[in-house]
């Protein structure tokens, strides 16, 4: 028995569910673990892995990803309905970041770096978006040390 919200009827549900015929069935765009979700950031900056001056791009990636102070701000937490996603304004931040600190080639433009990742051939809303999603100060600061312990 499918219930749209126009039809919910508790009755109903209570019926269904004494003759087992109620199920619940789970919208795709669940939140994901925080495991997956790194796992797939980790996919998407990949892409963009030859552009990088540095063989440790990976393990950078890894580092800031699993900071407790930096990994939370590449989750939405504003919306219940996008609470939990991916902010892939804030990795387009991260990479731009790492771009200027000589760990993606300064040949290759932001823009084009963000083209990359997506697989697009326009850059996405993520690369003009991102604005809204700047780092502040301490955090900044936070990304330099681990770049900083990796290139030692």
């Amino acid at each position: 028995m499918a219930v749209s919200l126009e039809d919910f009827d508790a009755k109903s549900l209570r019926r269904a569910a004494r003759e087992g015929r109620l199920f619940i069935a789970l919208p795709d765009d669940e939140p994901k673990s925080a495991d997956s979700a790194i796992n797939e950031i980790l996919t998407h900056v990949g892409r963009i892995s030859k552009y990088a001056t540095t063989p440790k791009v990976g393990d950078i990636w890894q580092a800031i990803l699993h900071d407790a102070d930096l990994s939370p701000l590449f989750f939405l937490t504003r919306y219940r309905n996008t609470r939990g996603k991916i902010n892939w304004y804030r990795v387009m931040v991260v990479v731009c970041l790492l771009r200027e600190k000589g760990i993606y080639r300064e040949d290759i433009s932001a823009k084009e770096l963000c083209k990359y990742i997506e697989g697009a051939p326009q850059s996405h809303t993520h690369y003009s978006g991102m604005g809204r999603y700047q780092l502040e100060l301490r955090q900044i600061r936070l990304l330099y040390r681990i770049l900083d312990k990796n290139e030692e």
